[in-house]
């Protein structure tokens, strides 16, 4: 088991969409991979559809967990392969050949891979956009953005010897992690693949889920850079979007009786339907 190339790990706890999970997963079409199934104790329902998919898993675990990093890491101890992806119960890969096309004839150096993925809404693909993600990734990347594990293949090893999952965080310990390995001199490497299907509902689109996640960034952001570097980055976002804006822009003017059609730094100014006479 040792030589495969890839661990999957899956965290699940009484997820009604898992079947779709496991055919993802079993339908692929390059196949060296070890599949490991972290349970948190799931109901009967959830466990009879494990047991249809027990000849393809490889390792399997159904226990009381202390939230999801600590069955991450449940699963990252169990791990052998030379890279560890998390497709977690809910969420599926994009389509059957998606690890053909990352791994089938292509050979890596770096230590992180990392893709696309369509994010959806309650399972509602009317309502997704494909993840914009930056062809280049250093530590800065992590003060105001993050990559989703789904759509990421991380060196087993990196767990190894920078640690595993902070579970003092509840929802952020992953984008926590990737400044670790940044700050540790990590190479990212992007894959132009569409990996996985995300869904963003849930617990996720919660007020109580949105307050809890800006306080533990505010408070990694904290412990791994200066203020000054979190002003610098910021700032440069906000030059972008200024020259941006410059380029081509669509504004309302104050008392909303004309649009303001910036165009290459041309301005025109469209007369509001509204307040026609």
């Amino acid at each position: 088991m040792a030589n495969r190339k890839l661990s999957i790990i899956t965290i699940c706890y009484n997820e009604p969409d898992l079947n779709k999970t496991c055919e993802s997963i079993v339908n692929q079409t390059w196949q060296d991979f070890e599949w490991i199934v972290v349970d948190g104790g799931s109901n009967k329902e959830t466990l009879e559809v494990f047991e249809k998919y027990k000849s393809r898993i490889n390792k399997f675990v159904s226990e009381p967990d202390n939230g999801i990093y600590n069955a991450c890491n449940k699963g990252i101890g169990l791990a052998e392969g030379e890279y560890i992806q998390f497709l977690n119960a809910g969420d599926s890969f994009y389509s059957n050949d998606v690890l053909e096309k990352v791994f089938g004839k292509n050979a890596y150096d770096e230590d992180i891979l990392y893709g696309k993925q369509l994010e959806v809404v309650g399972g509602n693909c009317s309502k997704s956009r494909i993840s914009r993600l930056s062809e280049s990734v250093d530590k800065e990347y992590f003060i105001n953005n993050n990559i989703h594990t789904a759509a990421m293949f991380i060196k087993t090893e990196l767990f190894r010897l920078y640690g595993l999952y902070d579970e003092n965080y509840k929802i952020a310990a992953d984008r926590e992690k990737w400044i670790v390995f940044a700050e540790n001199n990590a190479k990212f490497r992007f894959v132009d693949v569409i990996v996985a299907y995300f869904d963003k509902g849930g617990v996720s689109s919660s007020d109580k889920y949105r307050a809890l996640h800006k306080k533990e960034v505010a408070n990694i952001l904290k412990r791994h850079y200066t203020t000054e570097e979190i002003e610098k980055s910021k700032d440069s976002i906000v030059k972008k979007l200024s020259f941006w804006k410059n380029i081509f822009s669509i504004l309302n003017t104050g008392g909303m009786r004309y649009k303001v059609v910036t165009i290459l730094g041309f301005h025109i100014f469209l007369r509001r339907k509204s307040f026609e006479e």
